[in-house]
């Protein structure tokens, strides 16, 4: 049980810590989220001096009353490098909707945070 109650307050700790952060720990870093086919510049510089890490934010939607025919079949959520200053978000998904017909592309959105290295 004291094991427990260590990781517990360790976790809260860590989770105060990352809530309470101010620019100074993040002064090299912003985020936010985009939609598929969305542009992303950088602030300065070109896309090599910065790390973009994307993650998947909404894919998918609630069918109710039927949720043994529908299928989610894929994701894809990554960027592409357009050109030296831009990427372009590519955050969709391939969902089947009813069990007799093939699936069909949507677009998603994804959460970004972009990091001056």
């Amino acid at each position: 049980m004291q094991q427990r109650s260590f990781f517990s307050i360790l976790a809260m700790a860590s989770l105060f810590v990352c809530l309470s952060s101010t620019e100074v720990l993040a002064q090299n870093a912003q985020g936010g989220t985009a939609n598929h086919g969305t542009y992303i510049t950088v602030p300065s510089g070109t896309v090599n001096d910065w790390v973009l890490l994307v993650s998947p934010r909404e894919m998918g939607f609630e069918e109710p009353g039927s949720e043994a025919d529908n299928a989610l079949l894929k994701l894809e959520c990554f960027v592409i490098p357009i050109n030296a200053y831009t990427w372009q978000v590519v955050a969709r998904y391939k969902l089947r909707p009813w069990s007799t017909r093939d699936g069909v592309w949507n677009a998603g959105s994804a959460n970004y945070i972009l990091v001056h290295r």
